[in-house]
């Protein structure tokens, strides 16, 4: 499928709730809707299209829009184009539909972006750190992140007598 016949049969089907659709490249394209057309639009890109390849997800923390835009990346094993499904969320609460359901591949990536900007995927199997311990504060891919270093103990902080015990 070529970029233009995609683009032509996207805005076709979805008239005014694409937001937008750019060729990127020779070889991507994004399509721009709002949260609430998400699902619709991936269903019908993985459906009807045959967009069955999930290649990656992107986040990026925009705090002056106030928002964290996301672009799910799709693709086909028959096809060189690549589709970038984008929209946004809102930053002070980033929550929406998971895409697991539609593509098992994105699991792993919702949970890193769940982990390092915040992002609530609603409806996902396993939404739990991936990288950072647990009781991590903060998401260190916003851009008012401010690290602070913690703080590691020894073995011997804990036991006084652990090198005796040990060895």
């Amino acid at each position: 499928m070529e970029p233009d016949e995609f683009i032509d049969k996207v805005k076709g089907h979805f008239g005014e709730k694409i937001l937008s659709a750019e060729l990127i490249s020779a070889n991507r394209v994004h399509v721009e809707v709002d949260q609430e057309n998400l699902v619709e639009l991936a269903s019908y890109v993985k459906h009807e299209l045959g967009f069955n390849y999930p290649d990656m997800l992107i986040g990026t923390d925009r705090p002056d829009e106030g928002i964290i835009e996301l672009i799910y990346y799709v693709g086909r094993m028959d096809a060189p184009l690549l589709v970038g499904l984008t929209t946004k969320v809102n930053r002070d609460n980033p929550v929406i539909t998971s895409m697991t359901r539609m593509w098992n591949g994105f699991e792993w990536f919702e949970r890193e972006t769940f982990d390092l900007l915040g992002v609530l995927f609603e409806g996902h199997p396993d939404l739990r750190r991936i990288y950072l311990p647990e009781d991590w504060d903060g998401y260190p891919l916003r851009e008012d992140y401010i690290y602070k270093r913690p703080r590691f103990r020894k073995p011997e902080d804990f036991d006084p007598d652990y090198y005796q015990k040990k060895f």
